[in-house]
């Protein structure tokens, strides 16, 4: 199996950097591996503690249970469970952007 070099990056936080993650592994389970600390939740695909956005490249996230069609297509990823496909660049720690753009977000104004 090839390895993907995966980008992580957050501007906010100061966080660059690149990882190899073989195509038969989890993103997440890879950055924790080289003391990357990224949000994470349960760890099944079940939530959104450890969502990302894709800025390249591709994944394998069929595993996950809780993006809607529109938000995949918007590029967001569960980490926890997705595989990259290709080199690839995610910006991390995008929980709350998820949120804050969701059809459901109201906002006050």
């Amino acid at each position: 199996m090839p390895n993907y070099k995966v980008r992580l990056i957050n501007q906010d936080i100061g966080l660059d950097r690149i990882i190899e993650v073989p195509r038969n592994e989890y993103i997440l389970d890879i950055a924790e591996d080289e003391n990357i600390r990224l949000p994470s939740g349960c760890k099944q695909g079940n939530c959104s503690a450890c969502v990302a956005k894709i800025i390249s490249g591709k994944v394998d996230q069929s595993e996950q249970k809780f993006l809607r069609t529109q938000e995949i297509e918007a590029g967001y990823t569960i980490t926890c469970v997705a595989y990259p496909l290709s080199d690839c660049t995610l910006e991390t720690h995008q929980e709350q952007v998820l949120y804050n753009s969701s059809l459901y977000f109201k906002s006050d104004s």
